[in-house]
């Protein structure tokens, strides 16, 4: 055989290895259970956002399913018709008769789902921690987890919650994405706890919270293993009606 067509076949065979740089970009919103600055419950608000956006994946926090103050709805996939993206919920309990937890948007089909409960006192409102396992092209895999930590002035749970986050994705054999509203500043000792593993996207940006004149950053898009992404772009949305956050953008690439 022609050196030059051995040459070719080698190359065409090693194309898996070849494949560009799978480009995504992911978006985290806590919702405040779909009620805007003026009182109002809006969903078509936060569609609004989501589709202006246009992301891949999308991370939300505070979602009603079926509650009294939703006025039934289930807000997640009431949101997935609004937007025409696959969904999963993840209820962190019962609330009015219905549900509320943390919920997940995806472009892509969903393979796998999984929620976790994570540490808490009794008395304290219970937190999960929503998971998708996605096929990207090229059959590649990743992880995208959608997280509310504790929001009293005590760490204590949020640190215990931060440290169940790492030991659960420590060795984790796909690519991570973890979003959410840690309900922590950069400089907490919870939010290092998890920089310990995951590296933070959105480090550049700036306060989400509140909506109107925010001052501090309390929401995260976070990576893991820092060699598989490239982080492109992120920015705060300037959004200040639909949620008391505001959405918080990261454009990535993940590298084969």
């Amino acid at each position: 055989m022609n050196r030059y067509l051995i040459i070719l076949a080698l190359y065409c065979c090693s194309w898996p290895l070849l494949l560009p740089a799978q480009n995504l970009k992911v978006l985290t919103y806590n919702i405040h259970h779909g009620q805007n600055n003026q009182g109002a419950v809006d969903l078509q608000g936060i569609a609004n956002v989501i589709l202006a956006t246009n992301p891949d994946l999308v991370a939300l926090q505070e979602v009603d399913s079926a509650t009294t103050r939703a006025q039934g709805t289930d807000q997640l996939k009431e949101l997935a018709s609004l937007t025409g993206m696959y969904t999963y919920f993840a209820k962190a309990m019962d609330y009015e008769g219905g549900a509320y937890g943390t919920g997940i948007l995806s472009r892509m089909p969903i393979t796998a789902t999984e929620r976790i409960a994570l540490p808490g006192n009794k008395d304290s409102e219970p937190r999960v921690a929503g998971i998708i396992t996605l096929q990207l092209p090229g059959d590649s895999l990743l992880q995208f987890v959608s997280a509310h930590l504790d929001a009293s002035d005590e760490p204590t749970d949020r640190i215990n919650q931060a440290t169940a986050l790492v030991q659960r994705f420590t060795n984790a054999k796909t690519p991570v994405i973890l979003a959410g509203d840690l309900n922590a500043a950069p400089t907490a000792k919870e939010t290092g706890i998890l920089k310990q593993l995951f590296t933070d996207a959105t480090q550049a940006a700036g306060p989400t919270f509140p909506a109107d004149t925010p001052t501090v950053k309390l929401d995260y898009i976070l990576l893991y293993p820092k060699q598989r992404f490239n982080v492109t772009a992120t920015r705060v949305i300037q959004e200040t009606v639909a949620s008391d956050h505001r959405p918080l953008v990261a454009e990535l690439e993940i590298k084969e």
